[in-house]
């Protein structure tokens, strides 16, 4: 379950990560795109403003200050030409254009440059006369169409470009939540199964007996007073049988508390076996000394029972050479009952049968007593 919990949480935090690099890779995608067609926009201006100047520059050198007017021409042809070799390195098809408009511009520039020839040999009729001739009107709309054609389609595509990444950002994005969601309430489920799971661990080492796999003497107390008033209400008795094994500590000197750990999960084993009806319960109270409880109709079932349980311990044949004449593992065995006539407590109760198992281990062991009854009953 950890491991499986370990993995959940890690594919959580990839998915996360995944999440967060999309998204960061998509808005640097956006950024660069958007930048890219500013760029573009901004450049087509300047490309077209600076064409109008160097047109508007020569158009004015014919009419006055026809020197100041071809020193503002040269400014701007060398800032045209470096903003072309600009956008060319920008796109490949911005290039193809430039060069399909090679011409033109080539033409418009030796047109201008005869207009300032011109005008300096004071022919200025005869170069405004050129700047408005038909060719050159019509090499500058092919400049000015074919800049304006490349820019657009650039552009065009870019916008494309950036519609499709915020597209494929909201789609990833939405497909990264629903991912991320299912993950965790996989893991939510997981987790609530493993505290569940760790709880009801933690509440059984809590309530059982590490060795013998029994339940521990509180929760013996605690089942105790409630399986007496349960049984009172059902108008029945309550069998309390405690069982001690004989000459225990004598097994622990002679063949090790190894050994005897080993007895008393045997034993634990034996009588979890044979309480395993719902109105039966066995506990470990002590060190060798354990409890069964159970709910019957007459003393005498509750006597069978309890000559059932020391029966099946000796028949486990565990050697013991200290406790003669059976040199085996036996139990001794003290029973009380509570019923609704004589209103015990859980304490009484268990008084009485200590009291019992006392005068069963005084009349020789391997043998069980009721409380009340005169005699202890050997066991076969």
């Amino acid at each position: 379950m950890r491991l499986t919990l370990f993995a959940l949480l890690t594919i959580a935090l990839l998915a996360l990560i995944f999440t967060a690099a999309s998204a960061v890779y998509f808005f640097n995608q956006q950024h660069t795109l958007n930048s890219r067609f500013y760029t573009l926009k901004v450049m087509a201006q300047d490309i077209a403003l600076h064409d109008e100047i160097l047109t508007m520059s020569t158009l004015a050198a014919t009419s006055h200050d026809a020197e100041k007017w071809k020193a503002r021409y040269d400014k701007y042809e060398v800032s045209l030409d470096n903003l072309l070799e600009k956008a060319s390195a920008t796109d490949a098809k911005i290039s193809q254009f430039f060069d399909d408009t090679a011409e033109a511009n080539t033409a418009l520039v030796r047109m201008e440059k005869r207009a300032f020839e011109l005008i300096k040999q004071g022919n200025n009729e005869q170069a405004l006369a050129l700047l408005q001739s038909i060719e050159y009107q019509n090499y500058k709309i092919a400049f000015g169409s074919g800049i304006a054609n490349a820019i657009d389609e650039v552009l065009k595509e870019t916008q494309l470009s950036l519609d499709e990444s915020l597209e494929n950002r909201g789609r990833n994005l939405i497909i990264s939540m629903v991912l991320s969601f299912i993950l965790v309430l996989v893991l939510w489920f997981y987790l609530i199964r493993y505290v569940r799971l760790t709880e009801k661990a933690i509440e059984g080492i809590a309530k059982k007996d590490e060795l013998s796999g029994l339940l521990n003497r509180r929760e013996f107390n605690r089942i105790l007073s409630h399986e007496m008033n349960r049984a009172r209400r059902e108008n029945k008795r309550l069998m309390l049988a405690i069982l001690d094994l004989d000459n225990f500590k004598k097994f622990n000197d002679r063949y090790g508390h190894p050994k005897g750990d080993d007895v008393i999960k045997e034993v634990g084993t034996l009588l979890t076996r044979l309480s395993r009806r719902a109105n039966e319960s066995a506990f470990r109270v002590g060190g060798e000394e354990f409890v069964v409880i159970a709910t019957c109709d007459t003393e005498g079932e509750g006597f069978e029972k309890s000559q059932s349980i020391c029966r099946e311990v000796s028949l486990l044949n565990i050697v013991h050479e200290d406790n003669p004449p059976y040199n085996k593992v036996t139990v001794s065995c003290g029973i009380a009952f509570s019923d609704s006539d004589n209103g015990l407590t859980a304490l009484e109760l268990y008084s009485r049968a200590d009291k019992a198992l006392y005068q069963a281990k005084g009349d020789g062991k391997n043998r069980f007593k009721i409380f009340g009854h005169d005699s202890s009953v050997v066991l076969p």
